[in-house]
């Protein structure tokens, strides 16, 4: 390695904090509850070569209009599924993250960023994606947003003055389009992108008056260009549309649609990001941007609104606060009389030191990447199992977090009442019905319409007369609703999960699927240790089900299965 000793031990540590960043979010090996529906969906498009219209693997709304607003993830994803597995679904996710980072350590080194600043920025951005790092379309969202930030940060520099280039905000529309088919958080990007460029249009026309028209011009052209790039998509404007609706429905029932408040893990990042801003802002006796300043408000305030929407503060914090910070320290260290930087020797000797560990963190980073993990205290493995051992297919209410996992164990044999798709392929009155069996009107806060009706805990288990139920044990509210239920007969149950069937075909003798007291397992069996994704059970060949299987990696020797 040749050049300045200095420099090489810079860049040394540089590449030692991208790279311990990526065994952080390599280590997020947990698999998403909607993950399988990602994967399966994906597979579908790849076998058919087509989007289906209405929702598929249900039974409560067979005939519901699907708009897949993440249809190209969900193709990349089962693509690499196909082709990679797990550990392939697992680099990409660490990719995605180590490009994110790599792009915001580029730019904080090009606008002068020093290792201190810029280690403070990437260790908060790892630490505020990474509860929302896992296997799911948001993965391109926050890539995305990292581009347009990091564009944006290229283009206009200090925001000070007009930018000499503007050809790399071109790349914009195009990358739009990608976004608009990989994840709805596109509308997000949008908003961003149309803020701060209307921001740099007024500063360019009260600067230059009718001069600066032009560059106006170009910034609105930009936008206006990305926003139409996102009606190539299969659904055209009424994508958008359909967005703007769905997003109008508050979502208490997930948890990262919440507001955010002092409770909360990430709340402290929160504190910390909105404290290093405002002091970098304050303090900072350089130009203090207004484009930036009305982004990083923006984002600050959605992060407010909504958990899931730290990230977008973390991102965009992170690519400007290096330089904004870097010359407070650099006071500081003159104020003190501190070195800023060692000798030549012992920057040549450490330099060597850190590329040398930075070999260490490669092999560990190569080692961790592995593939989703099955948690089997929190998923139905052995219930699933049990149900593909017996043969116990039909109708299934399914609880809301294993109903993906179910559709991609069982396929058509096992349609769901409902899971993880929400309001893209479910009514509000099957959304009803389904949260009034799990958590009643009493367990956590939902949302429910003007026009529903009244609460009705049963009701989910008459809409299309259901077969089966899986429930879990934890959803105290649902387990109650079953055991009150004298048609209903439990057929399994164990510390995790029960699984009750429809007594009239299940306990009676004369029923063709009648299952023996003696082959049904009713037992408090703890559920301990993860297990490989996808988890699926072995099942028996049905030739009337064509759509393809996930590949079984944890039946050793069974190979995919058709569905």
């Amino acid at each position: 390695m040749g050049g300045d000793p200095a420099d090489r031990l810079r860049r040394g540590l540089l590449v030692a904090l991208l790279l311990a960043a990526g065994l952080v979010f390599a280590t997020i090996d947990r698999a998403d509850p909607d993950l399988w529906g990602h994967v399966r969906y994906g597979q579908d498009v790849l076998a058919s070569g087509h989007l289906p219209a209405t929702a598929t693997y249900t039974y409560t709304a067979p005939a519901q209009p699907w708009i897949n607003h993440e249809n190209l993830s969900e193709i990349v994803f089962a693509f690499v599924a196909d082709h990679a597995g797990g550990p392939g679904l697992a680099a990409l996710k660490c990719l995605l993250g180590l490009g994110l980072l790599g792009l915001m350590i580029a730019g904080a080194r090009r606008r002068g960023g020093g290792v201190g600043t810029t280690s403070v920025a990437v260790v908060l951005v790892t630490f505020a994606t990474a509860p929302g790092w896992s296997f799911r379309p948001q993965l391109f969202t926050y890539a995305f947003f990292g581009v347009v930030v990091f564009v944006l940060d290229r283009v206009f520099a200090d925001g000070r003055t007009a930018p000499a280039d503007t050809r790399l905000l071109w790349v914009l529309p195009p990358l739009f389009a990608v976004w608009a088919n990989t994840h709805g958080g596109f509308l997000a990007g949008l908003g961003v992108l149309a803020l701060y460029l209307g921001c740099r249009s007024a500063e360019r026309l009260c600067a230059d008056g009718r001069r600066g028209l032009a560059p106006a011009a170009l910034y609105g052209g930009v936008a206006l260009a990305s926003a139409l790039a996102t009606l190539l998509n299969p659904y055209g404007l009424e994508l958008l549309t359909w967005l703007v609706r769905d997003l109008g429905p508050p979502r208490p029932e997930i948890f990262e649609w919440r507001a955010l408040s002092p409770s909360d893990a990430v709340f402290p990042l929160f504190v910390i990001l909105l404290g290093l801003t405002a002091t970098a802002w304050l303090a900072g006796r350089q130009w203090r941007d207004p484009a930036r300043t009305a982004l990083l408000a923006a984002t600050a305030w959605q992060s407010v609104a909504h958990v899931r929407h730290l990230p977008f503060l973390a991102i965009a914090a992170g690519f400007w606060l290096p330089a904004q910070l870097q010359p407070l320290v650099d006071r500081m260290r003159r104020a003190t009389g501190r070195s800023p930087a060692p000798g030549r020797g012992t920057a040549g000797w450490a330099a060597w030191g850190v590329w040398a560990v930075d070999l260490g963190l490669v092999a560990l980073l190569a080692v961790h990447v592995r593939g989703p993990q099955v948690d089997r205290s929190v998923y139905p493995v052995n219930a699933f199992r049990y149900m593909a051992k017996r043969h116990l297919t039909g109708r299934v209410v399914v609880h809301f977090d294993w109903a993906q996992y179910a559709i991609a164990a069982f396929g058509d044999d096992a349609p769901v009442a409902f899971d993880g798709r929400l309001r893209t392929c479910y009514p509000q009155e099957v959304a009803d019905a389904y949260f009034d069996f799990l958590v009643g009107d009493r367990l956590i806060p939902r949302w429910r319409s003007e026009q529903s009706p009244p609460v009705d805990a049963t009701r989910v288990l008459r809409l299309g007369e259901p077969d089966l139920a899986v429930v879990a044990r934890h959803f105290t509210h649902s387990v109650e609703v079953m055991e009150a239920r004298a048609d209903w007969v439990l057929l399994y149950q164990d510390a995790v999960a029960q699984l009750w069937g429809r007594r009239n075909r299940y306990d009676d003798p004369a029923s063709h699927d009648y299952l023996p007291p003696a082959q049904r397992w009713i037992t408090e069996v703890r559920q301990a240790g993860a297990v490989p994704w996808p988890a699926l059970p072995p099942r028996r060949v049905v030739a009337s089900a064509p759509r393809p299987a996930l590949a079984d990696a944890h039946a050793a020797g069974s190979g995919a299965k058709s569905l």
